[in-house]
């Protein structure tokens, strides 16, 4: 008898709990309030010392705008004669210049000591977690540079020494191409030289209408137009070297730590943890009440 009253009574109270109404929740909320608004201020204190003790980091942004370059195809045909093409070519892809700069081995001293990071264990590879390069959707040939700094100024010293970092680099990568283009021009200019003292004889000599002669003219006359090609190519590269599209900025607004991200998230945090330890205090309760109806039961 006392185990079949037992069990209606443990069904019935398994019932009352299964459903939980409107006013149990607000009277859940009624007594649980105090708990709960008691976290809510210990998370938003914890985020506000948060704030405080950490530094702020600034941001400085850079839009670099690849060197490039004239180009030379080089398209062979009967004379193995080399065309050149005008028309700009970049001297590093946007994606490579991401890839590479990805890579700690990429920073010399003066780009690590100008982000402020020669204090670091491993500052090549601090200085490549500073810096953040992303392409510009829809420009081919332009890659905007992101630094952190402890200042606004600070950020800025970072981002223009990532630059001439940059550039320097991509001097280096189109610095053969120049030589080459210039070794070329002077040994056209050797070859017209020749050739204009072989078209002299031939007037002198009265063989101005030979087929040499006719040959000898086309001949400087394709070297002249090379030379001038490549002329172009240098001179046009010196003046598509890497630049910035405009010049750095640096807020005077902290970018971290985000304050209104930091007080949200301590308040949340401290009403969650409120709720769950006032939870846990009404099931501890409801469970020691039950254990204590058992007991007098049997």
């Amino acid at each position: 008898m006392i185990s079949l009253d037992h069990q209606k009574m443990h069904h019935q109270t398994s019932d009352v709990t299964d459903e939980i109404s409107l006013i149990d929740i607000l009277s859940f909320l009624k007594g649980a309030y105090k708990t709960i608004l008691v976290f809510s201020v210990l998370g938003i204190a914890i985020a506000i010392a948060y704030l405080l003790i950490t530094p702020n980091r600034f941001e400085a942004v850079a839009q670099i705008q690849m060197a490039q370059t004239s180009g030379a195809n080089n398209n062979n045909n009967n004379n193995n004669n080399n065309n050149l093409n005008s028309l700009g070519v970049n001297i590093e892809e946007p994606a490579l210049l991401i890839a590479r700069l990805g890579s700690p081995t990429s920073f010399n001293e003066g780009a690590i000591v100008a982000c402020g990071q020669q204090a670091q264990s491993n500052p090549a590879l601090a200085t490549a977690q500073t810096i953040k390069l992303t392409p510009i959707k829809g420009i081919s040939n332009v890659v905007e540079l992101k630094t952190a700094g402890p200042t606004p100024q600070a950020a800025s010293i970072c981002a223009q020494a990532i630059f001439e970092l940059i550039k320097t680099s991509q001097a280096q990568i189109l610095a053969p191409s120049l030589e080459e283009a210039q070794m070329r021009a002077a040994e056209d200019k050797v070859r017209v030289a020749k050739a204009q003292d072989l078209v002299s004889k031939a007037d002198k000599s009265g063989a101005a209408m030979s087929a040499a002669y006719l040959s000898t003219r086309d001949e400087i006359k394709y070297l002249l137009d090379e030379i001038t090609a490549l002329q172009n190519m240098v001179s046009s590269t010196q003046s598509r070297a890497t630049r910035l599209v405009s010049p750095i900025y640096a807020s005077d607004n902290p970018v971290a730590p985000k304050k209104r991200i930091a007080l949200l998230s301590g308040l949340l945090g401290g009403l969650f943890l409120g709720l769950l330890i006032a939870l846990g205090r009404q099931m501890w309760a409801k469970l020691e009440s039950h254990n204590n109806e058992a007991g007098k039961v049997l």
